[in-house]
């Protein structure tokens, strides 16, 4: 169930109403939300959910930690020398020596935490029933999000309710299901607001124009008419209409003000986030144990916030985000600044755990508290720190923001050298995120080659040079594309070393294959092989490139074992370097071959594993590609009604993510999937834009002339039967007009 609405609408008391009427059944109830501060740190909803279901009060040793994991896991049901090692390091344990390191390659690895804690969920539901709700997923971290998407694909067969808000803004990822349903909350009308604050004010005395106007004045917003009435009572009824607030934000921040000393403690706290610890708030604040614990509770018994557990073990959370939104407002950008640098000291010197685990979290501190150095270390840290998790959308958001930072930095060559270090990482995330030709990607490439020019850093320039060409060479540019190869392959003699000769290599390898110079490209990959490896070290895609563009000029030039070999050195070259961009692109390219092969059930295994980690880390481009080859592979199986939609969306996914690189061999092969599926006329007009489609992708072009010249005899077979069937369709009506005459002459 997906419930959706703006600010304040009521769905998390639509889902607060729900756990009320299903207490007395039988069932384990999980939740967990989003937070603004917490979207770029990698299973920070799930994190929470593991805290509060393993019963983590925060003063545990790691090796407390461990040994309660392995009683949760055991518990599940699953195996504790997979799951063990895959959660603890998403927890940022230390895995013990008893579990042998794990042979798995990075998307491998990924996919398997995905399916334990799956597996971990599905589990405890069948168990007892079970109702997992998250919160907010406009604010969940992608990597939340992808667990959420895998629940909602595999839950159908078990008592598991998942439950989930989010505003308006956010659009699901998965398609609707039979078993899925979404309530899309719109403003009370003023009947049923009317009916409330009655409800709130039975038995206080609140003059009726004074509920009139709330109503009126709130329009249909119930979290608004009732903070609204709750200020009304608190001041006795005596406000006069003047005085009533005109909006939300007026109303929460006239209540806020009403709350004495409690204020300035809900205004810190809304410093630290939705959710606060004791601890925490202990420590910015210089407050008195007793004296907290007292401040606290009036902001409970306001409503304001939630506690959960006894203090000073207990953690808080606002009621509502515009609850925060509206606390931290009330502060001055002086004293805003002053907090933050408090938090963000409080957190590095006191709470080193949290500090290393959620580096996002202390790097929007420092960056609120204008410390830049602090800020910009921080989120490099925390780029970093996801990369290593393969989250790649927080990477690019933590990479986004510490580039922010720099932009603002007087410009010196120590400064420079530092936007290159960042730019040339941020490229290749943009590059795996978005695509080499998105037009982001292509000024971010842009950006590092100049940087790289004017600080005369000869290995970088090369590297951004590489990035240009693989932009360009995806727009389908191709004489462009050799011009940059060329200039790539000068820069690389004169810089000298392997890896760098190496992404000169694959540069070449590439262009000459598509624009069909196959002599160069086979010179220039038998030169340049044991360089690939090397060079996929520093630039993603110049290993696949080398090996796959090699593998695919071997079968054009007649040699398919070598094709064969040359792309399994591939993949395991893939595997080695343990990127997960890598190995979708390489098993991308292996998917080609083996329809080149005609090997349909290889070429199926080898999408399906593109498709998977490109979904995984969000390679748009790879994803769309890998679709749509296993939907040809699967229209080649002779499952062609199943799988054209498929096909189609790939295609459009192609076409959508602004790639322009492979149209004519794209559309060549739409064409033959169209012309299996019956649809011979469409299939040659497809085949005809194929041959229109960039007339320098010479290698393909005996392809696209064979499916025109087999789609035409076919239509050619198919009128001949046509007109055959006509004939004896003549030649009965012929007989039945004149008894005795063959009807030929």
């Amino acid at each position: 169930m997906l419930v959706v609405g703006e600010p304040g609408i009521g769905k998390s008391r639509l889902v607060e109403e729900f756990r009320a009427r299903i207490r007395d059944n039988p069932h384990l109830w999980v939740e967990c939300g989003g937070d603004e501060f917490s979207r770029s740190t990698p299973f920070q909803a799930v994190t929470q959910i593991l805290n509060r279901g393993l019963g983590w009060r925060g003063d545990e040793s790691p090796t407390e930690r461990i040994a309660q994991l392995e009683r949760g896991l055991e518990l599940a049901g699953l195996k504790l020398g997979e799951a063990v090692p895959l959660i603890a390091e998403m927890l940022g344990l230390p895995i013990p020596d008893k579990y042998p390191p794990l042979v798995f390659a990075p998307e491998q690895r990924r996919l398997r935490l995905l399916a334990n804690l799956t597996a971990w969920v599905l589990n405890a539901a069948r168990v007892q029933p079970l109702v997992m709700v998250m919160e907010d997923l406009h604010w969940i971290d992608p990597s939340t999000l992808e667990l959420a998407h895998t629940l909602v694909e595999q839950a159908a067969t078990a008592p598991l309710m998942l439950l989930y808000t989010a505003r308006p803004e956010f659009r699901a990822s998965w398609p609707m299901r039979a078993h899925h349903a979404q309530i899309i909350l719109s403003r009370l009308n003023d009947r049923d607001t009317r009916e409330m604050v009655s409800r709130m004010v039975a038995r206080a005395a609140l003059a009726q124009n004074l509920i009139d106007t709330v109503v009126k004045r709130t329009d249909g917003v119930p979290l608004f008419a009732e903070e609204l009435t709750r200020l009304l009572l608190e001041g006795d009824g005596r406000s006069v209409t003047r005085e009533i607030p005109a909006t939300l934000r007026d109303s929460l921040t006239a209540r806020l003000d009403r709350l004495g000393p409690a204020k300035e403690l809900a205004q810190i706290a809304a410093v630290i986030g939705r959710e606060f610890s004791f601890e925490l708030l202990q420590a910015v604040g210089s407050m008195g144990e007793m004296e907290l614990q007292s401040t606290l509770e009036k902001l409970v018994d306001t409503e304001l916030i939630y506690a959960r557990g006894i203090a000073p073990e207990a953690t808080y959370q606002f009621k509502h985000a515009l609850i925060q939104d509206a606390a931290y407002e009330g502060l001055l950008k002086t004293r805003r600044r002053e907090l933050h640098l408090r938090v963000a000291h409080t957190i590095t010197q006191r709470l080193p755990s949290v500090a290393e685990e959620q580096p996002e979290l202390v790097a929007r501190h420092w960056t609120e508290a204008g410390e830049k150095e602090r800020g910009l270390a921080a989120w490099k840290k925390a780029a970093e720190t996801a990369l290593e998790r393969r989250a790649f959308k927080e990477a690019e958001e933590a990479y986004r923001q510490a580039l922010a930072i720099i932009k603002t930095l007087p410009e010196t060559s120590e400064r420079d050298a530092q936007e290159l270090e960042l730019m040339i990482r941020f490229v290749q995330v943009l590059q795996a995120t978005r695509g080499w030709a998105a037009p982001e990607a292509a000024d971010a490439t842009a950006r590092a080659q100049a940087l790289a020019e004017k600080t005369n850093n000869l290995a970088q320039l090369v590297v951004q040079m590489a990035g240009l060409f693989a932009t360009v060479v995806t727009s389908a540019d191709y004489p462009t594309a050799s011009a940059v190869a060329d200039r790539v392959l000068d820069l690389a003699k004169r810089e000298g070393s392997p890896a760098i000769l190496g992404l000169a290599h694959a540069c070449q390898i590439s262009v000459r294959y598509v624009r069909a110079d196959l002599s160069g490209a086979e010179n220039y990959f038998t030169a340049g092989a044991a360089m690939l490896e090397p060079a996929g070290k520093i630039f993603s895609s110049a290993l696949g490139a080398g090996f796959g563009y090699g593998s695919h000029t071997a079968w054009l030039r007649g040699f398919p074992d070598t094709a064969r070999d040359r792309m399994r050195w591939a993949i395991a070259g893939a595997t080695d370097l343990k990127s997960p961009f890598e190995l979708a692109f390489v098993q991308w390219l292996a998917a080609k071959l083996q329809l080149f092969l005609r090997n349909f059930e290889l070429a199926k295994t080898a999408a399906a594993a593109s498709a998977a980690l490109s979904d995984e880390h969000g390679f748009r481009l790879l994803a769309a590609g890998a679709r749509f080859y296993l939907g040809l592979a699967e229209v080649a199986g002779g499952h062609a009604n199943s799988t054209m939609t498929e096909i189609n969306l790939g295609f459009r996914g192609l076409e959508e993510s602004g790639a322009r690189a492979a149209m004519t061999i794209f559309l060549s092969w739409l064409a033959a999937a169209q012309a299996i599926d019956g649809r011979t006329a469409e299939a040659l007009d497809t085949v005809e834009r194929a041959l229109q489609a960039n007339p320098e992708e010479l290698y393909v072009l005996p392809e696209t002339l064979r499916i025109r010249g087999e789609l035409r005899l076919r239509q050619q077979q198919t009128e001949e039967a046509e007109l055959i069937s006509t004939s004896r369709s003549r030649l009965r009506v012929s007989k039945e007009q004149r008894p005795g005459s063959c009807g030929l002459r």
